[in-house]
């Protein structure tokens, strides 16, 4: 009998079929665009952010950045113009609509959610730099909306936990973190100019490169909170949706990836996860939502070492590549071999090993060398 795997989650009443949600931005900015993403296998979408003002963005306005994606658009379509467009929209996953209290003041966005919730919405969240303004919109919202209320978090917000705790207790029904990092910006080196075309020439970066620090964020909101967690920003495969489930994440958000390598990575995402799973022998995210957090504030003890597995070891040469105290060497096979009067158990070459044959741990029985 194969092994049954359950991706499903429920936030706050609302079903969904897997954790991920497409995040807002400019592959939600209209009806054509949602359903187009809803023939993907998405757990919930989230509307592009609806504000009281139409706006446009000076081109160009989204640019990759290494790895990443420095994103200046600030394109917006008001409350007016998004409601024919809701009305169009019939999809087989729950429906997040996004007001940017940024633009819009926190009574007027109450306002705003009050009249989503006619239009199809299952769940209503605000994002702002901000905090105090999300605390505003959630108690203003919470009086007149009978749907789920969600805020998303900006990035590096001090005093973490009495943010969540005045957001709870204003009625927040699931918390959103992190927003892209910025200011960034990139220069062309041929033209000698910079490449985004808005005022400053800046955006703000997200995908990849900001991942660690999101994993962080939600470690920390995680050991803060009650109420279910969405963890955004940086996530590029099902790896990083399974870390920060790991560390609390209920959901786990992606826009700047989707982006980057189209709206198919929703599918390898979901595929990949449940491999894991089975490869794994985890029936259910419940089984490992916030395992790590009890490992957090566990301080390793200083007498850790590179420790070689030889039968594991493909002898590709990255570990003696990044080794910065030049402990690690290859033998006449080419298996890494650590000089332990030189290893300083600092970890880098356990993370650039891609065969896994490389641990910072006290047993050195299995390595070559001293």
């Amino acid at each position: 009998m194969p092994f049954e795997v359950d991706l499903s989650v429920k936030v706050a009443g609302v079903s969904m079929k897997n954790p991920l949600v497409l995040s807002e931005g400019p592959l939600t900015a209209n009806a054509r665009l949602i359903k187009r993403a809803a023939e993907h296998p998405i757990g919930a979408i989230t509307t592009k952010s609806i504000q009281q003002q139409n706006s446009r963005s000076e081109n160009p306005y989204m640019i990759a950045a290494g790895r990443g994606l420095i994103n200046a658009d600030w394109t917006a379509t008001d409350l007016d113009g998004w409601l024919p467009e809701l009305d169009q929209i019939d999809i087989p996953m729950p429906l997040f609509t996004n007001i940017g209290t940024n633009k819009c003041p926190p009574k007027k966005a109450a306002e705003f959610a009050a009249v989503l919730q006619e239009h199809g919405a299952s769940f209503v969240t605000f994002s702002d730099y901000e905090p105090e303004n999300l605390v505003d919109a959630i108690r203003f919202a919470r009086k007149q909306v009978k749907v789920p209320l969600m805020v998303k978090l900006p990035p590096f917000v001090k005093n973490i936990g009495d943010l969540c705790k005045r957001l709870e207790d204003a009625g927040v029904d699931m918390i959103a973190a992190m927003d892209a990092v910025g200011p960034a910006m990139d220069i062309d080196v041929k033209t000698r100019r910079p490449i985004l075309g808005c005022d400053g020439s800046f955006g703000y970066l997200s995908s990849a490169p900001i991942f660690p620090l999101t994993l962080a964020y939600i470690a920390e909101i995680a050991q803060n909170v009650s109420v279910p967690i969405l963890g955004v920003g940086g996530v590029t495969c099902a790896e990083d949706v399974i870390k920060l489930i790991m560390v609390g994440a209920t959901c786990v958000g992606m826009v700047g990836t989707p982006i980057l390598k189209g709206l198919s990575i929703f599918d390898k995402v979901e595929a990949d996860l449940k491999k894991w799973m089975v490869d794994n022998q985890v029936r259910s995210l419940d089984e490992i939502r916030g395992c790590a957090k009890e490992y957090m504030h566990h301080v390793a003890p200083q007498t850790l070492r590179a420790q070689v597995d030889a039968d594991a070891c493909l002898g590709c040469g990255m570990c003696v590549t990044s080794c910065y105290a030049g402990a690690i060497t290859q033998n006449s096979d080419k298996k890494a071999v650590v000089n332990y009067d030189y290893c300083t158990g600092c970890g880098v070459c356990q993370t650039v090993c891609r065969a896994r044959a490389i641990c910072v741990s006290k047993d050195m029985a299995k390595s070559e060398g001293k």
